[in-house]
C-alpha cells in the first residue's frame, strides 16, 4: 500500500490564454515529412552514396534493417551497386537514366 499526499491540493485562478486569431499570413504549410526508406533512397542516390554506418546514423535504425531495405530496393528492380572506397563498402542508387546504365 502506497502512502497519500496530505498536501492540499492547491487551486490557481488562471486565466485561459486568449486565442490568436490566424490570417493567411500567419497560416503555414507544415514541412513535408521525409520517412526514413525516402531518407536512405535519397542518401544513396548522392553523388557520394552511402556506407550501412552512415545509413543507421542517419536513419536510427540496425545494420540489419538497413541491410532488409536495401534488398526489399533490390526486389524492386532498383539498381544498387557497391564498391570498396578506401576500406568501406560504399552502395550506390543508380537512377534509370544514369550513365552507369549506358
Amino acid at each position: 500500500m502506497t502512502k497519500q499526499s496530505k498536501k492540499p491540493i492547491e487551486i490557481t485562478d488562471a486565466k485561459p490564454v486568449e486565442a490568436v486569431e490566424t490570417t493567411p499570413e500567419t497560416t503555414a504549410e507544415p514541412a513535408p515529412k521525409i520517412t526514413k526508406k525516402a531518407l536512405v533512397e535519397q542518401l544513396l542516390t548522392s553523388e557520394k552514396g552511402a556506407t550501412i554506418e552512415e545509413l543507421t546514423k542517419q536513419t536510427g535504425w540496425q545494420a540489419h534493417t538497413v541491410r532488409g531495405h536495401l534488398s526489399i530496393l533490390k526486389k524492386q528492380a532498383q539498381r544498387l551497386s557497391a564498391n570498396v572506397l578506401m576500406g568501406c563498402g560504399v552502395i550506390f542508387l543508380q537512377e534509370p537514366n544514369s550513365a552507369f546504365l549506358r
